[in-house]
Order: structure tokens, then C-alpha cells, then sequence
């Protein structure tokens, strides 16, 4: 559907169902309501999120960590390679902001015994909704999808609304393009993805990081900090619901801040200190709640507890963790199959965020100290994890990335060349002059294969309803 529709009306229509899901929910008066409201909002934030490793905008939900990334895919495609990060973590910082707003309704409403408690946390969500549903007609397109459509004007447009200088938007224009043709010479489908290769590889690279994410605990604390506050630490019910939403500002100070630095820093080195301040962190947990079950009336256990929890906190959003994992399925994977590997990235994310959730209260009841020691092994195997197997993106084109994986076919990466201009040996590559010399080389192979010009007229038939009329503005109908 992504391919067909496009990042923009994907967007618009998924939103619509999440909050048909959401004013269900809110006006059900039985659980089998509940239940479907669940089932259609979770539909349509699914599907957010999967168009999501593009694009970006946010959402409102009040469940605990009720704030997700929907439009991950077209800030990817539409960003230059050097600002790619710093467009993620903006969007995150918006995000982790709704989940410091989640934090505070929870505290304001959680001492009432009406169904106020709950009805209204849920119906808020709708103002966001409403938020997101008029802003996407003002967002532009993804200039890739519209090269893919044959649709180069309006291509040329977005990219020359995206630079200042009109000369690198005309290079782009001619990079892109000429990316985009050959990989439509080969479309990418399911079977050749499943057959293995560089195209699964990459697909793989992005799951595993989302896999990673949730295993590296953040669902833990995100969902049931007050809950771990309270049983594993030993606060008290309000103190521990207070200690929550002080964290979350923090937390959104922190994922700020990490804007200075995330295009700055590689991809690699971010995720391997994270994961190993992390894991510190985890085990910092472990070590205080078992210290706290030995000698209960001890208060210097609790608080330690409580203070590495703020560390991990800090550490996931300041070194990557918030924000890597879901700009990565985007810039690792080929044009032909982003949408998909994106999907597939989201999927594992939103799969193992169910086996977190569901995992925690009892691991909390049953393991106690156990399973946050659990979380800081999983968190230390990252270390090696990344060394070995992550493909260094930062400051790459996706038509550079696609170059080094031709260039590195193998699964370890170690050893590689991971500079930014997208080196894989010693020999210095220019990456413009190569996508130029490129654009000649194959310039006329691809205009027979596709029997279409630079000023060719767009092609009608593939033509949806949202043509560029003005500066910045994409309606969705004419």
C-alpha cells in the first residue's frame, strides 16, 4: 500500500482509523468494545508507524508510553544526508514530550474513582489525531516516491523547497533520479527478499536493531516505572508516580539536548557506549533492589536503585538508543525495499513490545532483582552486537550506502572502511563525483529502459490526487 498511495496518504488514511480505534475506546462501556477499539487503534498505529521510518509528526496516547514516531520514512528521504539524525531526534524530542504530558495526566487522574480515570486519558488523544489530520496536507511528498512515479517535476520541486542553493538541489535531483531508475529495473518483491542476499541482509540489519531496542529494557521502566517504584524499590504509591514524571522531563531534556551531537558522532560508536552504559545502568538496578529485599529498612538501596534508572533513562536518550533504531531500517535499506523493511523493522519493535510488556509484572513479582540483571546482560551482548554486524550511516547518501553494501558483501563489518564519505577500503571516493560519473555511464541504458527523458511529461496513469500548486502546500485532493 505504501508504494501505491504514497508516505502522505498513507499517513491521512491510518490516522483515521487509529482514531476511530481511539473513539471507541472512549465512549465503550463493555470490554468487548474495549477489546476492538484496541485492535483498530493498534491497526492504524501500526501502519503509522511502518510509513513512519520516513516521515515524521506525532501522537498522544495515555497507555504509559502513549507518544510514537509516525513519520520516520519521508524525513529520511527527504533530508540531507548530513541532518538525517538531527531530524529524528526533533522528532523524538516532540515524542518523548508527549510522554512526559502521558506522565501528568496519569498523576492528575489517578486519585479519582470515576470512570473519568480513564475515559478522558483516552479521549485527549483525539486533539492530536486532529493535529496530525491537518497537517499533512501541508507536508511535501517523499521526492524518491515521486521519482518512482514518474512524477520528476514535482520532484524537483520538493528538493528545491528542501535547498537553498538551487545548484546541490539540481545535483540531488540528478542523483537521486538516476538512483531511482535503476532500482526500478530490478523491482524488489517478497520472494527476492526472503531468497537471501544483500537486499535480506539489510532488511535484517533493521529488525535486528528494533529487536534490540525493546530488549534493551526501555519498555520496562517506560511502561512500569511507577510500578517499579514502588514494588521493586519500595516508594510509595504518589511518591513513585511523582519520581516518574519527574523522569520524564529529564527524559525529554535529555533526548533534546542529544541534537548537539547525534550527526556529530557515528552510528556505531553511539549504540556500543549506549548499550554498555546501559547495561551499567541495569545492573546498578539489580544490585539495589536485591540490596533492598536483604534489608528492607534500609533507604540507601532504594534511592541508588531509583538513581540508576535516572542513568539509564539518560544514557538511551542521549547516546542513540531513542532515536537510531528507527531512523536506521530507513537509511540502511535499497529504495526498492525501504517500505518494506521498514514494515518488517516496525513489526519486530511492536512484537517484542508486546513480549516486554507482558513479561514484566510477573518477572517483577517472580525474579525480582533477577530480571533487571536479566536487561543488563541483554544490553552488554549489544556491545559486540554493533561492532560486528552494524553498517555505518551517518553522513552517507542512501545511493552512497547503497555503493558500500556492493562494495562489503559480507556480514561482519569490523574490519570495514565506515568513513562518512563512504569509503569501504582505503581508496578515497568522492561520492557526488561518483553518483555524476554514474548518471553518465548509465544514462543511456536507463533512458531505453524506461523510454522517458529528463523533460518527459509525467505520466498520468500514476498521477494521485496531491499535485505541488503552491510553495510548501500538498493538498490531498485537487
Amino acid at each position: 500500500m505504501g508504494e501505491k498511495l504514497g508516505r502522505k496518504r498513507m499517513l491521512f488514511i491510518f490516522t483515521i482509523v487509529m482514531g476511530a480505534g481511539i473513539l471507541l475506546q472512549t465512549a465503550s462501556h463493555s470490554m468487548t468494545g474495549m477489546i476492538w477499539g484496541r485492535i483498530i487503534a493498534g491497526i492504524g498505529n501500526g501502519g503509522n508507524t511502518a510509513t513512519a521510518p520516513v516521515w515524521h509528526v506525532c501522537r498522544f496516547t495515555v497507555d504509559l508510553l502513549l507518544v510514537s514516531v509516525l513519520i520516520l520514512l519521508l524525513q529520511v528521504e527527504t533530508s540531507h544526508p548530513s541532518a538525517k539524525g538531527k531530524a529524528v531526534v526533533k522528532e523524538m524530542s516532540v515524542n518523548v514530550l508527549g510522554f512526559v504530558c502521558s506522565n501528568f495526566v496519569t498523576l492528575a487522574f489517578s486519585g479519582l474513582m470515576t470512570e473519568a480515570q480513564w475515559r478522558f486519558p483516552l479521549g485527549i488523544q483525539m486533539v492530536f489525531v486532529a493535529i496530525i489530520l491537518a497537517m499533512v496536507p501541508l507536508l511535501p511528498e517523499s521526492p524518491r516516491w515521486l521519482f518512482a512515479r514518474k512524477r520528476d517535476d514535482e520532484a524537483r520541486h520538493v528538493l528545491q523547497l528542501l535547498n537553498d542553493d538551487p545548484g546541490e538541489a539540481e545535483e540531488e535531483f540528478e542523483q537521486i533520479r538516476s538512483s531511482v531508475k535503476a532500482e526500478q529495473a530490478a523491482q524488489g518483491s517478497w520472494s527476492q527478499l526472503l531468497k537471501g542476499g544483500l537486499a535480506t541482509r539489510r532488511v535484517l540489519l533493521g529488525m535486528i536493531l528494533q529487536v534490540a531496542q525493546q530488549a534493551s529494557g526501555i519498555n520496562v521502566l517506560a511502561y512500569y516505572l511507577p510500578v517499579v517504584l514502588h514494588r521493586s524499590v519500595g516508594l510509595p504509591q504518589l511518591t513513585a508516580r511523582w519520581v516518574a514524571s519527574a523522569n520524564a522531563v529529564s527524559f525529554w531534556l535529555t533526548t533534546s539536548a542529544s541534537i548537539l551531537f547525534v550527526d556529530k558522532v557515528g552510528r556505531r560508536p553511539l549504540l556500543m557506549y549506549g548499550a554498555g552504559a546501559m547495561a551499567l545502568a541495569f545492573l546498578g538496578v539489580s544490585i539495589g533492589v536485591g540490596v533492598g529485599l536483604i534489608t528492607p529498612g534500609s533507604h540507601g538501596a532504594g534511592i541508588a536503585a531509583t538513581a540508576f534508572i535516572w542513568l539509564y533513562f539518560t544514557t538511551f536518550s542521549l547516546l542513540g538508543w531513542i532515536s537510531v533504531p528507527w531512523l536506521y531500517p530507513a537509511e540502511v535499506n535499497s529504495l526498492r525495499f525501504r517500505t518494506k523493511g521498514a514494515a518488517l523493522a516496525t513489526a519486530c519493535d511492536w512484537l517484542f513490545n508486546f513480549v516486554v510488556v507482558q513479561t514484566t509484572p510477573p518477572g517483577i513479582h517472580h525474579l525480582k532483582w533477577g530480571l533487571y540483571f536479566i536487561y543488563a546482560v541483554f544490553n552488554a551482548a549489544f556491545v559486540p552486537l554493533v561492532y560486528y554486524l552494524v553498517v555505518e550511516t551517518q553522513g552517507r547518501s542512501l545511493e552512497t550506502i547503497d555503493r558500500w553494501f556492493e562494495q562489503n558483501p559480507g556480514w561482519l563489518v569490523h574490519k570495514a572502511g565506515h568513513a562518512a564519505d563512504g569509503r569501504a577500503t582505503s581508496t578515497s571516493v568522492n561520492s557526488r563525483a561518483l553518483g555524476k560519473l554514474q548518471i553518465a555511464d548509465d544514462h543511456e541504458a536507463m533512458m531505453r529502459a524506461f523510454a522517458v527523458g529528463a523533460d518527459d511529461e509525467d505520466d498520468d496513469s500514476l498521477r494521485s490526487e496531491s499535485p505541488v500548486t503552491r510553495r510548501g502546500s500538498y493538498p490531498m485532493t485537487e
